[in-house]
Formats: structure tokens, sequence, C-alpha cells
């Protein structure tokens, strides 16, 4: 299944990690982070030397408050660049809507973000709207760091031989359980290495009063139904079982018939729903759980009312988000889960996310002016590279940052205005580039920790990223619609468990025969 800060297409199965991915407010784009390998002097100048000064226009998906029109970190891109630079942030709400509008008007911006390789994507990329991009990608004199993309990522782009994106590259490790330490402590518990163990961690923060008030207020997992669903394939709405062997995944996963199946039909999702309607039979997650959205979900952790959630990425792990957890209770500790060892007694793993989230797509009018286009690629080269990435993590000394006892720090201006509030692709997020500037000394240890986590055990891949089906572009929302509405009856306990093989035919009878056949066909002509 599908997530917003792990990416995957609408053309896809969505399946039970990607809710809590987004429902829990992991941070889709955070921000860019500082290598330490370019000299702070460096962050200020341009990239390179420019005879003509063009205007690059460029629209990105927004998080939050949109930036300044004007203001320090735009002017310091401007001059990096010797460009003039028309940004268009779009809120992420709307986004979807803009997009259409932006792509039929046929005023498009130079470099348009295509958050998910969905409908849309394939659509526009199949009018002719769009640049084929693997020359200019292969092309190390010019383009080093673009040249540098990870094969295993590129791959996943190539649509009838073409490249079409560059890719926000994030980190490989997708979401793990996280719990609240400080609860495990108050009650003597260890965190669970098996589902038996993990269960009974859960059903000890809901009856013996972890917060301490007296009241059996309290429950295991933190659970809702993301503000998607419905839209783009949808979203499920529970992401307990991410590190269940083999499924629910993110994605669809292998069937052992030689075919690929969307994770909610996995070879082992009734074990995976079994469970969760165990859970939610004995009182471990909310009885109102449906009706909740992403922001109660993330508050039902942070403020005290669950002990697990389900799932959060190593970009989680934020001061903000543990400033506000402590203000309601100054003692809170989170703490990253390993995998947990399948059903079956085999080594568990976490689902490995693709690698990006998102492509840019540059237009195809860019070739009439090619010093134009090799401006547009030189910033996104720029931008993956060391120096870049530090560029907009720091800004300019003086203005974004300075230095205290031989350490970067924020200013004010860097915090509200900085580069990065304008930056469009970024550096591959690994080692030192997994932190923030605004990271402290506690959320660079959480950060890391959840990031090694993630890759233990025996980490696994969606099998579809990158895959198109005319028929699940079509018909995907509508069938997700269809079998989340079926996998709330047996969690809630209206239905069997075995109702989920009555759902995979009817899923099948409603289109999905069609995407079965479409999605298995394109996974073996990329084999």
């Amino acid at each position: 299944m599908k997530s917003m800060k792990k990416v995957l297409t609408a053309a896809t199965g969505v399946t039970m990690i990607s809710l809590l991915l987004a429902a829990c407010g992991s941070d889709p784009a955070p921000q860019q982070t500082d290598g330490g390998t370019s000299p702070s002097a460096s962050a200020s100048q341009p990239a390179q030397k420019a005879d003509k000064k063009y205007k690059i226009r460029a629209m990105n998906i927004l998080y939050g408050a949109a930036p300044p029109d004007n203001s320090t970190g735009k002017k310091a891109i401007e001059d990096r660049y010797n460009i003039e630079f028309d940004y268009l942030p779009v809120a992420s709400g709307e986004y979807n809507n803009k997009m259409g509008v932006t792509l039929a008007s046929g005023d498009i911006p130079d470099t348009v973000l295509f958050p998910y390789l969905d409908a849309v994507y394939f659509n526009a990329i199949g009018s002719d709207q769009f640049l084929p991009l693997e020359s200019y990608l292969a092309d190390s004199a010019k383009y080093p760091n673009l040249a540098k993309l990870p094969k295993d990522v590129m791959n996943t782009l190539k649509y009838k031989g073409h490249i079409y994106g560059i890719p926000r590259l994030r980190g490989i490790p997708g979401a793990t359980l996280v719990m609240r330490k400080d609860w495990l402590d108050k009650l003597g518990l260890q965190v669970p290495t098996t589902y038996d163990e993990l269960y009974a961690v859960m059903k000890a923060f809901k009856e013996k009063d972890p917060d301490g008030n007296g009241k059996e207020d309290t429950y295991g997992l933190a659970a809702g139904v993301n503000s998607a669903a419905g839209v783009n394939g949808a979203y499920p709405f529970v992401g307990l079982m991410a590190s269940m062997k083999a499924g629910p995944s993110v994605g669809w996963v292998e069937d052992g018939k030689g075919g690929i199946v969307p994770g909610e039909f996995a070879p082992n999702n009734k074990t995976a729903v079994g469970y969760l309607a165990k859970l939610y039979k004995d009182g471990l997650i909310a009885k109102d759980f449906a009706i909740k959205k992403d922001q109660q979900v993330e508050d039902d952790f942070l403020l005290g009312k669950a002990g697990v959630v389900a799932s959060w990425g190593y970009t989680s792990f934020t001061p903000e988000r543990l400033a506000k957890a402590r203000a309601a209770n100054p003692k809170f500790e989170l703490i990253a889960v390993p995998p947990l060892k399948a059903p079956d007694g085999s080594e568990g793993g976490y689902v490995k996310s693709s690698g990006y989230f998102g492509v840019f797509a540059l237009n195809k009018e860019l070739q009439k002016d090619p010093g134009k286009l090799d401006k547009m690629l030189h910033m996104l080269d720029d931008q993956i590279g060391d120096a870049g990435a530090d560029f907009f993590k720091w800004g300019v000394d003086g203005v974004h940052y300075k230095t205290e006892n031989g350490k970067k720090v924020v200013t004010d201006l860097g915090t509200t205005e900085g580069p990065n509030k304008y930056q469009l692709t970024n550096h591959a997020n690994e080692g030192e580039w997994i932190l923030s500037a605004s990271d402290t000394p506690e959320t660079t240890k959480l950060k890391q920790d959840s990031f090694a986590k993630a890759l233990q055990g025996k980490a696994y891949s969606p099998q579809d990223v990158g895959l198109y089906s005319k028929t699940y572009a079509e018909k995907g929302a509508e069938l997700y619609k269809f079998t989340v509405d079926g996998v709330v009856k047996i969690i809630v306990g209206d239905k069997p468990v075995d109702y989920l093989d009555q759902i995979f035919e009817e899923w099948k009878a409603r289109g999905g025969k069609d995407a079965l056949t479409e999605m298995t066909e394109a996974w073996k002509a990329r084999q």
C-alpha cells in the first residue's frame, strides 16, 4: 500500500504501512542536511558562471506555511544560480487539482514535481509534455551528481525506455514501529521481539495506567483513517504489520504464483488482519479509530492516549514533536522497535522505501533553449551534490546561520526564510545527511537509531514502484475503497477473517483481474 514520508504510485496497490507514515505525521520533505564537506564560504557563491540570466519557474508541493515570496533565502538562491526564481509552492491538499489545471492549461513551469508516479504522471509524459532525460543524466562531465543517481532508483523510473523525472531522493530505510519508552520503563517492560510480546505490551499500556492518572483511558495502538482515502488510490487505515514477513507491505508483493498482487491480498494477509481484529476486540485500538484523521492519530501518540505508533520513519523524530509531547508530559520518551520475528518464526524485516519521494519533470519546451535547459539541469545537479545540499541546509553565513564554538547555528532568519524553504531536490539521505539544521542531540540520536533499525532483519521492497496499469489507474481508487471498507468490517468484527477471500474475488470482478494482468506483465518485463 502507499504512503505520503515513503512514495509510491496511485497506479499501484497501497497497503497498511503508509497511512501512519502520513497519519502520524512523518515528514515527506525533511529539511536538508550538512555533510560537513563544503567550506562555509562556498555556500554563498554561485554554483557556476553564466552570461545570461534566466527566469526559472518551478512548481513544488508545500507542507506547512508558504515561505515568503521575497526573502534573503530566495535572493541567495538567485545569486547562487544567476537566475530570477519564480518559485510556485502549492499546498499539499490542493496539489492534485492545481496539477490538473496546470497541465491542461499548457502553461507549464520549467519544472514540475509529480509527487507520485500515478495516472496524472503517466498521462502527462504520454502526452509528450515533458522531456526524456536519460541522455542528460548520463553526462557525468556536465552533471556529475545526476550521473551518480542510484541505478536501482533510476531503473524504477524507466518507462518505455525513457526517464522523465529527476527524483527527490530519500533514505532507503522505511518506517518502524515506535513506542513510549517511558511507559515501558514505568511498567517494567522490555522492547518486544515478537508479535505476541507486542500484544502483551499494548495490553499493559491499556490496563496498567502507564500515564499514572488512575484511569483506564489509554490504549495500545494509535490508528485512524488517512485524509487521502479515496483519492489517488486511497490509503488504508492502519500500518501495524509492516514487519510481518511478505505483507501487508508497501505496494504490491509477489503472490507465490509467478505474479504480483496488492499487499491487501498478500499470501499472509489474513494473519495480519486477524491480529488487528484481535487488537480491536480487546480494546487495544480506539473504538472510534475509523473516524480519526491524520493529526488526531499523531496527537493520540504525542499527547499520551496511545503507546505505539506504526509507523514513523527517521524523519518523524523532530524537535517540534518532542516539544509538543513534553508540554503534555515532561517525561515523554520514545524508542524505535527493531523488526519483530514473523509469526512463522522466521526473521522479520521492515519495508524498504523506493528511495525517493516524487520526481521533477522538465517541460519539453526547454529543449528549444539549450542554455536555459542547461541552467535547469545544473540547478538540480547542484542540489543533489554535497556543496548544494550544504548551501540549502545552512544558507549564507551571518544571515541564515552563525558559528558558535566552532559549530553552525541556525539564525531566526534561517528558520523562517532560509534557502531550504525553496529547495527542489536534495542529497541522498544517508549518514549525516539524514540530519537537519534544527536537530538536537536527542533527535540526532533518535534519527540515527531509527534509520539503523529500519534496515535490520530481512528488509524487503515493494514490487510495483514505477509500474503502470491503465486499468488500475482508472479503477484503483474505487477498488481500493472497496477493499478498505471490507477490511474494516473484519477488524471491527462484522466479518470473519476469511472474508478477505470474498473481497479479493469481488475486487477482481470489479476490474482488478485486468489490473493484475497488466501489473504482472509490466513487472515481468522489468525483471
